[in-house]
C-alpha cells in the first residue's frame, strides 16, 4: 500500500468518525421542563417576604428603591400584564419550553426559551451577529447571543427592559442590566445559571442556580393569557399609585420582628452573600422559639409536617451553627 492510498484510508476513516461521533456542544436542550421544588422553596414557590433583601448584593440606591415598592403594585391595571426580569423563571413554580430555530441548511440559527407569561421569550441566536447599538429597542426578554462551551451553552443577554429581580419584594434592575446564563443538560436535568450585572442597582454580581427536569409529557409550560381586572377595588378611578414614601415602608423592619434577623442583615449588602458574613451573626442572632409557628416554611423549609406534597419524612433543620430544630421548630440541640 503506497502512501497515497495510506492517506486516502486515514481521510475516509477521519470523516466516518466525524460522522458519527458528535462533536462537542451538540447536546439537544428542546423540551419542556418543569421545576422540582426541592431547593430553594420559598423563591420559587410562594415568594419571598417584604423587606427580605438577604443575600443580594444591593447599592444604596438599588436598596432605597426597593423600599419603595409594595406587594400590592403589580396588582393595578397597568402594571398587571408588565413582563417581569428575563431571569424570573429561577424565581418560579412554573416550567418553560425550550425550542431550536434552524437555517435553511438545518443547523441551528437560535435556541428560544419560552413559555412563561411574566416575560418575553429569550431568543439565544448562534449565528454570530454582533449586538446592536446600546440606544436599540431594549426588550423584557432582550438580545441574546449563545455559544457552546463543552456541553454548555452559554448566552449574553443585553438590551433588557427595567424590571424586577427577585419575585415579591420589588428588587429593581435598570435597563443597562446584564444577563449571563449558562444551560447544562445532563440527562432529564436541566441546570441553569444566571449572573447578573447591575451598573447602578447591584454591587457585584447575582448569581443564581437552579435545577429543572425535563418533562416528557410536554405539560410542564402552558403559557397562560394575562387578562387585567380590577383587583383593588378602592383605587378605582381614582388615580392613586400604591406606593410607599422614602422611609416609610412598614415592612422595612419585617425581618427584625418575625425572625430577630438584624436590620444590616436583612437589607441586603456584598457581604452578606458570603459564608463568612455567619461569623458576623453569630453573637447578635437568636433563633425564635416558634419559628415554625410565625412563618412555616423559612426555619426550616422543605418539612412533611408542613402539608406540602414531597416533603421529606423525618427530616430536621440544622441552622449550621446556631442550634438545631425539629419538624416543629423546636430546639433539638443546644447552641454550638
Amino acid at each position: 500500500m503506497n502512501r497515497v492510498t495510506v492517506a486516502r484510508v486515514v481521510m475516509m476513516v477521519g470523516a466516518l468518525s466525524a460522522a458519527v461521533v458528535p462533536a462537542s456542544g451538540q447536546v439537544d436542550l428542546t423540551g419542556s421542563y418543569q421545576t422540582r421544588m426541592y431547593e430553594d422553596y420559598i423563591e420559587r414557590g410562594p415568594g419571598e417576604f417584604m423587606g427580605n433583601y438577604t443575600g443580594m448584593p444591593l447599592t444604596n440606591d438599588g436598596r432605597a428603591k426597593a423600599l419603595l415598592y409594595t406587594s400590592n403594585l403589580p396588582s393595578t391595571y397597568e402594571r398587571q400584564c408588565l413582563p417581569q426580569s428575563a431571569g424570573v423563571f429561577q424565581y418560579r413554580p412554573v416550567g418553560f419550553r425550550i425550542w431550536s430555530e434552524t437555517a435553511d441548511d438545518g443547523s441551528v440559527l437560535a435556541w428560544v426559551i419560552g413559555g412563561d407569561n411574566l416575560r418575553n421569550d429569550i431568543r439565544i441566536w448562534m449565528d454570530g451577529r454582533p449586538h446592536p447599538s446600546p440606544n436599540a429597542l431594549h426588550l423584557a426578554g432582550g438580545f441574546a447571543t449563545g455559544k457552546w462551551e463543552g456541553d454548555t451553552l452559554t448566552a449574553r443577554l443585553t438590551h433588557l427592559k427595567t424590571a424586577w429581580i427577585r419575585r415579591g419584594v420589588g428588587i429593581p434592575a435598570s435597563d443597562l442590566t446584564t444577563i449571563t446564563m449558562h444551560l447544562t443538560r445532563r440527562e432529564d436535568l436541566l441546570t441553569i445559571t444566571t449572573i447578573q450585572e447591575d451598573p447602578y442597582y447591584l454591587s457585584e454580581p447575582h448569581v443564581v442556580s437552579r435545577v429543572w427536569q425535563w418533562n416528557p409529557r410536554g405539560t410542564a409550560a402552558d403559557r397562560p393569557i394575562c387578562n387585567t381586572a380590577n383587583e383593588i377595588p378602592s383605587l378605582e378611578d381614582t388615580g392613586i399609585v400604591p406606593h410607599y414614601l422614602p422611609g416609610q415602608n412598614p415592612e422595612e423592619d419585617y425581618m427584625i420582628r418575625t425572625f430577630n434577623v438584624p436590620k444590616e442583615a436583612a437589607m441586603g449588602s456584598a457581604e452578606t452573600l458570603y459564608p463568612e458574613y455567619r461569623k458576623t451573626l453569630k453573637g447578635i442572632y437568636k433563633l425564635p422559639a416558634d419559628c415554625l409557628e410565625r412563618a412555616p416554611g423559612y426555619c426550616c423549609g422543605w418539612i412533611e409536617t408542613q402539608g406540602r406534597p414531597g416533603g421529606a419524612p423525618n427530616l430536621t433543620c440544622n441552622d449550621g451553627g446556631f442550634g438545631t430544630l425539629g419538624p416543629r421548630g423546636r430546639r433539638t440541640a443546644t447552641e454550638r
